[in-house]
């Protein structure tokens, strides 16, 4: 049962109790003096109570426990009076604000937090601890972030922070934000993503208020650059409400994408998401690929400048690295180019032995005609690999020689096989076939396995673009995209040397290709384009029973031409999703990168 129902069901059973019993529900609301009374605005746990009584039909009673100025070590001394003397069924809190300060206002002025980060991360999870033991559900909120204003950039406009950068005022308050994401996916606790909401607010609003003076974006949600006003705190009472899995029934006027958060003016993701997207020196780039690395860091792959009328020999494969998250990402790496034709579409894997290999397409000209490709046209498969963590790539050769479509991940198996899927074209009726490159030494050398036909003639007719994953058992597991509006499969008991014919699977999906990867529990995560709305939104679903059924699909990403996705797990319980947008068409694509804690769309275990 998903952990947000649960929790909504205990809200409906203790009303139910309550025609029985004078002992109303109670919700503790935990924080500093974003969370505290705070004058004649209306702040969130006050509007939190009137919403959940028309949900629930019962008396809901919410203790407001903030404290202005309070760090994380001096809540903790209040946590027993304050919270659970109370005996809440539910405890909401948010921290971070003062812990991440810096008193750079003080004489002589402050060089660090008022309390650090593994003191707060620690102080964090004694809470969680503590109010689970006494039976109260947990739901934790990311800080609001920090706006400049004339009073707050007198007194903090010294380093660390930055009065230059409209964002300088959050270089230290981010990484807290960013501890209450990794601590709520790894206690398993609800989250109310605080920061990244505001920010999607601040995003919109940039360009309307741009030109007022005196007037940071998103002033109308912290009138004093700290503390939310009204519409401040009814956004995040909608968001509390949203991840308890109820409706909203704000008083107050709802925002447009008050729950969704908006990356730009195409794009939108869910609320528990994050933006981790690079700012890449592109119009456009292919690719949305990404691998772990050692330490923590993670490398995205693509191509760029982008375009199928490209002039050959202009698109070269490059990658970048972040090792904080995605909150930065280090300077544009080429990996690859060519003198002859262009490098493009590329993905990225890494093996057992630390080597990267990327395999990409080298194309000179793309074409179609009903009976195939037409004269002149290649588009090979290539591989390039780095024997020390990307710094350096050699050994580049082709996988396979013909017309191919884009590459769509690739895996190695529990022997050290490498292998690749991809489709590419074959004639007479033209159609596309979808078939795996096999190496058995490191990629040095290839050899082509499957052929995999279904049938069909014309444009993007029959079996493309396919992603592969080895099952527990051994077997190699195909997904096949198709126009027939679900996928297909196919299955290799031999690792990869031979495959069953393909079949129908269950899952309901527009012609667009899925992506697949095995989570460390056992369950495996696809990324794709459901059925129902088509290139319009990237879901997420999960299988338990190595792919033979599946969890309703769950949309993490929304927007006009949204589509190619990659899913990739970088750390137990976090997954991060990469996807074109589109929306203007692949000459001008767009790499959009989000992480979002797997039990934020996916039924607990």
């Amino acid at each position: 049962m998903p952990r947000t129902f649960l929790l909504f069901a205990v809200f409906l059973l203790a009303s139910l109790a309550v025609s029985h019993a004078a002992e109303p529900l109670t919700i503790v609301a935990f924080g500093d003096s974003t969370t505290a009374e705070r004058g004649s605005t209306r702040v969130y746990a006050s509007l939190l109570a009137g919403q959940l009584q028309q949900r629930g039909g019962g008396d809901v009673r919410v203790v407001n426990a903030g404290v202005g100025g309070n760090t994380t070590p001096i809540a903790r001394k209040r946590l027993e009076k304050d919270v659970l003397a109370h005996q809440p069924a539910l405890v909401m809190i948010q921290f971070g604000i003062n812990d991440a300060a810096v008193d750079v206002w003080k004489t002589p002025p402050a060089t660090v937090p008022r309390t650090d980060l593994k003191t707060f991360e620690a102080d964090l999870r004694f809470f969680v601890a503590e109010c689970r033991r006494t039976g109260a559900i947990v739901l934790l909120l990311t800080p609001n972030p920090l706006q400049w204003t004339d009073v707050t950039r007198k007194l903090y406009g010294k380093p660390p922070y930055n009065v230059e950068d409209p964002d300088g005022f959050n270089v230290v308050l981010k990484e807290y934000a960013q501890a209450v994401q990794r601590i709520a996916a790894e206690e398993h606790v609800l989250l109310a993503d605080v920061d990244a909401a505001f920010r999607g607010e601040f995003a919109r609003h940039a360009g309307a208020e741009s030109s007022k003076k005196d007037k940071p974006s998103g002033s109308w949600l912290l009138p004093d650059g700290m503390h939310p006003g009204n519409p401040g705190h009814a956004l995040i009472a909608d968001l509390i409400v949203d991840a308890l899995g109820a409706e909203s029934a704000s008083p107050v006027e709802r925002k447009p994408f008050s729950k969704w958060i908006r990356l730009d003016e195409h794009v939108e993701v869910h609320p528990r998401a994050t933006d981790i997207s690079p700012d890449l020196p592109h119009s456009g780039v292919l690719g949305v690929a990404m691998v772990n690395l050692d330490g923590g860091g993670v490398m995205h792959v693509y191509s760029g400048p982008n375009g199928y009328g490209t002039k050959t020999a202009r698109t070269f494969v490059a990658c970048r690295v972040t090792h904080d998250g995605g909150r930065t990402w280090g300077p544009e790496q080429v990996i690859t180019r060519h003198d002859d034709r262009n490098a493009s579409h590329p993905t990225v894997m890494r093996s057992a032995d630390g080597s990267l290999h990327v395999f990409y397409l080298g194309y000179n000209t793309w074409g179609w005609t009903k009976d195939g490709e037409p004269d002149g046209c290649d588009s090979p498969i290539w591989t390039i690999r780095s024997l020390d963590g990307g710094k350096t790539w050699m050994d580049r050769v082709e996988v396979f020689e013909g017309y191919s479509g884009a590459t769509n991940g690739a895996i190695q198996t529990e022997t050290g096989r490498l292998l690749v899927p991809f489709s590419h074209y074959v004639s007479k009726p033209g159609r596309l076939q979808s078939s795996v490159g096999v190496s058995d030494d490191g990629g040095l050398t290839w050899r082509t396995t499957g052929f995999i036909d279904i049938g069909g003639a014309g444009h993007h007719s029959g079996a493309l673009e396919p992603s592969v994953l080895e099952l527990r058992d051994g077997r190699i597991w195909m997904l096949i995209r198709t126009e027939r509006r679900f996928f297909m499969q196919s299955f290799s008991a031999d690792g990869g040397l031979t495959w069953s014919p393909a079949e129908p699977t269950p899952i309901a999906a527009v012609s667009a290709p899925g992506h697949t990867a095995g989570l460390h529990d056992g369950r495996i995560v696809l990324v794709y384009n459901a059925l129902e709305n088509g290139r319009q939104e990237v879901e997420l679903a999960f299988s338990s029973d190595e792919a033979g059924t599946w969890t309703a699909p769950v949309a993490v990403a929304r927007g006009k031409g949204t589509t190619y996705p990659f899913v990739l797990e970088h750390t137990p319980g976090e997954l991060w999703v990469g996807f074109f947008s589109v929306p203007r068409g692949f000459n001008h694509a767009k790499a959009k990168l989000m992480k979002i804690a797997t039990d934020a769309v996916a039924p607990t275990r």
